[in-house]
């Protein structure tokens, strides 16, 4: 049997190969593009792949796009259902949509990480039937991004909302918009002045960048005026990541007294998180699949969510009495990933941001810790102990820290990358006020 193993994630696509190597042929790639070619190849030389065990979630082209490409690809052969190779999808969650329109573009089954040798025996004997998984096999998946673990207890608030949430009473918020002209202009390549036209029409922006570019960090000789002089300054990298910061910061508002302080200590908590993210790499000179300053300011998106789910619903008296500060903080901690990584996901951004969203507080039911996994659990940590945090906790002792031991992390470094996080942080403070 020939195997192909497709996984950008080099944790798991080795322990795919691993598992796969004792039953055939196997050869392993990391991208939906190299996918097809070897796809195409083995097809012209004719010596087809068997079996192809995809990931959905992959940055240049997802498992989705290379499923429907590869029977597109057969179609035009004319190659028969039974003979079309088996294709055994692979997602970090059960998510129902993805694993739906993977169904309907022809994959035979699907597996979810965290997976061993024995469950993906068991699906590759379930496969050897012929028959493809259908649509009317999907009552064992989550019909709800928000379902939690076995192991985890709903409480009665959690329950309401996520019961109020399926009858479409909640909404979720939308990535803000100025973001996603932002980032569409920049994939395209638009020049600088375009850019700067874009950010002229929203005010406080504007306004903010230059106080930016004027700022401490990155004044120069000349104080900057005007936008375009603000943006040549920073860069459209370093651009992006402040108009980031400045558009979701309006994302962190209530009406509701009582929740004001806890949104404004979850805002700095994020802000730091993100400063932290980003020194970190830079003091590691990491190469990441993602910006980490932007992984770190959406790490804890989902408690924002909740709180913010909490404020509007406690105030309309659906909770029947006040919330108290123990149940509050207990619901979030427990459930904020999961609606984190539903938020995330309905933004459209990477799976990275996804798992992170997920397992940011919790590294070890993480099936596998990528760089920028491991960032962000350190950085979430690190400024806790700075005191940018929610809640009360104990003392972290960093040599306790798994992340920091994975990340090679020493006492010195901590305590630069901890300086530099706390002069960012009372710079900014002024800044973005």
């Amino acid at each position: 049997m020939r195997i192909l193993v497709v996984d950008d994630e080099l944790v798991s696509r080795k322990k795919m190969q691993k598992i796969m190597v004792n039953l055939g042929e196997c050869e392993a790639v990391e991208g939906g593009r190299d996918a097809i070619n070897a796809f195409t190849k083995a097809l012209e030389a004719g010596t087809p792949f068997d079996l192809i065990t995809l990931d959905i979630a992959m940055p240049d082209m997802d498992g989705v796009e290379v499923l429907f490409e590869i029977r597109e690809i057969e179609n035009q052969e004319k190659i028969t259902q039974e003979n079309q190779v088996k294709v055994l999808m692979v997602t970090s969650h059960s998510d129902r949509d993805n694993i739906i329109t993977c169904i309907q573009a022809g994959c035979d089954d699907y597996i979810v990480k965290p997976f061993d040798r024995e469950v993906v025996i068991k699906k590759l004997e379930k496969m050897q039937s012929g028959q493809r998984l259908s649509v009317d096999d999907m009552g064992d998946i989550q019909a709800s991004p928000f379902e939690v673990k076995p192991q985890e207890e709903k409480s009665k608030i959690i329950e309401e909302i996520i019961f109020r949430f399926k009858r479409g009473e909640i909404d979720l918020p939308s990535l803000p918009q100025i973001s996603i002209k932002f980032k569409e202009m920049m994939n395209r390549g638009a020049h600088l002045q375009e850019i700067a036209d874009l950010l002229k029409h929203d005010v406080a922006i504007s306004s903010k960048l230059i106080s930016v570019a004027n700022s401490t960090y990155y004044r120069g000789m000349i104080e900057n005026k005007t936008v375009d002089q603000a943006i040549n300054r920073l860069g459209l990298s370093t651009t992006r990541k402040y108009v980031d910061t400045i558009a979701n910061r309006a994302l962190y508002t209530t009406k509701n007294k009582k929740y004001v302080e806890f949104i404004g200590r979850l805002w700095n908590h994020s802000l730091s998180c993100a400063y932290a993210s980003q020194i970190v790499s830079e003091v590691l000179t990491l190469k990441l699949s993602d910006d980490p300053f932007t992984m770190g300011l959406m790490h804890d998106i989902g408690k924002l969510i909740l709180l913010q789910i909490f404020s509007e619903l406690e105030e309309k008296g659906k909770f029947g009495k006040d919330i108290s500060e123990i149940e509050l903080f207990t619901d979030i901690d427990t459930h904020h990933g999961r609606f984190g990584a539903a938020l995330l996901k309905r933004w459209q951004l990477s799976n990275t941001y996804v798992q992170i969203a997920i397992y940011h507080d919790d590294l070890e039911g993480a099936d596998s810790a990528s760089k920028e996994l491991l960032i962000v659990h350190f950085a979430n940590l690190l400024v806790k102990s700075m005191g940018y945090k929610l809640a009360q906790q104990p003392e972290i002792d960093f040599k306790d820290i798994e992340s920091a031991r994975l990340l090679e992390l020493n006492s010195t470094m901590i305590g630069e990358i901890t300086k530099q996080v706390k002069g960012r942080m009372e710079e900014m403070r002024e800044v973005l006020a």
